[in-house]
């Protein structure tokens, strides 16, 4: 049984990244729930140490989670959290938008959340000491293509329709994004990944598809076959072998 959380949300103008604040946060010894949201971020950074453009306008959120559980288990939030994200951003569009209005959105390995073909948000993951850091970031008015990214990016603004009044504030995506983390937070105490990882393939753009993968230096290419209970991508390859790709960026190849 997992003691009850008090989710809450401290807002700043300006930081060097809100994973900083939370950091900081965990070092005072802050318990789970504390989310740190911040209009503008100076000093952004997504994975593989790459920057994250944080201009005003979007949604940049950080949450300091102490998980009572083994941190070979700890992946599985990356994946919780990216579902949040999603369903956070549906929930909004859903409500201005009729069925045959609404653009595909789904989830990219191995957490980017997509809306018509573009990545809306990243991720990051950084754990510190006993403590796990969900770094999170919502494109809410549009952003420039940066070098670095393989997959161009799309904001709110880019789907919202014409006279569907003001775009969503950051603190009420936060606030919603928030509260579905909580929802999955709560299933992974209790039940472990499994709850996730059936979530995340009912949304898994790409599955069953041929894709390529860039592992660092290295290529591979095959079918997304399945995601593992470690979180790992199973990719079956031309040669009938069952890769387990543990990191990499992932292209959809033609049929």
């Amino acid at each position: 049984m997992t003691e009850p959380i008090n989710w809450s949300i401290t807002t700043e103008q300006s930081a060097t990244s809100t994973s900083d604040l939370a950091k900081r946060a965990a070092a005072n010894g802050a318990p789970s729930g504390q989310a740190f949201l911040a209009i503008e971020q100076t000093a952004g950074r997504g994975r593989h140490g790459r920057h994250w453009d944080s201009q005003k306008g979007g949604m940049y959120l950080s949450v300091l989670l102490r998980p009572g559980v083994p941190i070979d288990q700890w992946f599985a939030l990356s994946f919780a959290a990216s579902l949040a994200v999603l369903e956070a951003v549906r929930a909004k569009l859903v409500t201005h938008l009729s069925p045959a209005e609404m653009p595909q959105t789904g989830l990219k390995w191995p957490n980017d959340v997509i809306v018509a073909g573009g990545k809306i948000s990243g991720i990051l993951l950084e754990v510190d000491g006993k403590a796990l850091i969900v770094g999170s970031g919502i494109n809410i008015a549009p952003v420039g293509q940066m070098e670095s990214q393989n997959i161009a990016p799309i904001a709110l603004a880019d789907v919202w329709p014409d006279g569907a009044g003001a775009l969503p504030q950051p603190h009420d995506l936060a606030t919603a994004y928030l509260d579905r983390l909580a929802f999955w937070y709560d299933r992974f105490c209790q039940s472990g990944f499994d709850p996730i990882r059936d979530a995340w393939l009912e949304n898994a753009l790409f599955l069953g598809m041929r894709v390529a993968v860039q592992c660092d230096t290295k290529a591979l290419s095959g079918v997304f076959h399945d995601l593992g209970m470690d979180g790992t991508m199973l990719l079956l390859d031309d040669s009938g072998q069952t890769r387990h790709i543990t990191t990499g960026d992932v292209k959809l190849l033609g049929s």
